[in-house]
């Protein structure tokens, strides 16, 4: 995979952003008051520790190759299917869509 640095790198932060945004906005619309709020708060946090973990690039447990892939599909298909199921279903497909073709650019240099 090519550096991560340049337009394609910003844009792959702002996808790893956006993706906690997105399941903290899912998870606040399953409970009302403070149960959601609680949610909200604590799925993109056990969601960001799962990246920090597993994708970061100085993590020393970074998966490699086609796991780290499966991972990363996981978090940003998850994100979008989030949407989705919050009843933001364009945004969901925008946001996968740009996910994808973003990690064909980034292996593409």
């Amino acid at each position: 995979m090519a550096e991560r640095g340049g337009f394609h790198g910003a844009v792959r932060f702002l996808l790893e952003l956006g993706a906690l945004v997105a399941v903290g906005y899912w998870a606040v619309r399953l409970a009302p008051g403070a149960v959601g709020l609680a949610l909200g708060l604590a799925v993109p946090l056990v969601v960001a520790t799962l990246w920090a973990v597993f994708a970061a690039p100085k993590s020393p447990r970074r998966l490699d190759g086609r796991r780290r892939l499966v991972f990363e599909a996981a978090v940003f298909g998850g994100a979008a299917l989030a949407l989705v199921a919050a009843g933001r279903p364009v945004l969901g497909v925008c946001f996968g869509v740009v996910a994808i073709v973003n990690r064909l650019r980034l292996e593409d240099g």
